[in-house]
């Protein structure tokens, strides 16, 4: 039997195994596939947050004075940032002066462009987060108003059998009148 006779050797057996991510870190980004959506807890959200922000390349808090000293140069006009690009780019000493090339430089470039979309993102997110929290602060204290301003008919009605809330009612009461207080006391220094 000759080389020419010889059958190819079989393909080699691919086997796919699960890589083990833990449920914790992806449960956040994970799609909701019930109906309703599941609510997802705060609790959760904070720690797929603080998992997000180790994932982040670059991730970091500044200053004031360090934003400040900052703001010049990351806020150049786009059209000077794009001239800048292609004389980068044509350029053949770009890279033995600024350590990038002129094609590295379009790469941050994009990769800036991607990280502003999702910034946008992120803030349309926390306003949405904001809203909903607003409207349960409010439904919340629409309630705890209605409560004070009929405990106070009641308990000025002198009903007896309501007489057991009135400590209830002034706590609320002092709680109320001091916050108007220093409400009225701002507007003045004003």
């Amino acid at each position: 039997m000759n080389n020419d006779d010889q059958k190819p050797p079989a393909p080699a057996e691919v086997t796919i195994v699960p890589a083990e991510t833990p449920v914790e870190a992806t449960d956040i980004l994970a799609p909701i596939h019930s109906s309703p959506p599941a609510l997802t807890r705060p609790e959760t959200l904070v720690q797929g947050l603080r998992y997000l922000r180790q994932r982040i390349p670059g991730f970091t808090q500044l200053s004031v004075r360090e934003k400040r000293s900052r703001v010049r140069a990351a806020n150049l006009d786009p059209e000077f940032i794009q001239h800048g690009l292609q004389a980068a780019s044509a350029w053949s000493h770009t890279k033995l002066y600024v350590r990038r090339s002129g094609e590295e430089l379009q790469q941050e470039q994009e990769e800036i462009r991607e990280w502003d979309q999702a910034i946008i993102e992120m803030r349309a997110l926390t306003d949405g987060m904001e809203a909903a929290n607003l409207k349960r602060k409010h439904h919340l204290g629409s309630a705890i108003l209605m409560i004070y301003g009929i405990l106070g008919r009641f308990l000025n009605k002198g009903v007896p059998t309501d007489e057991y809330m009135r400590p209830y009612y002034e706590n609320m009461r002092r709680a109320y009148l001091r916050t108007q207080n220093f409400s009225k006391k701002k507007k003045e220094k004003k």
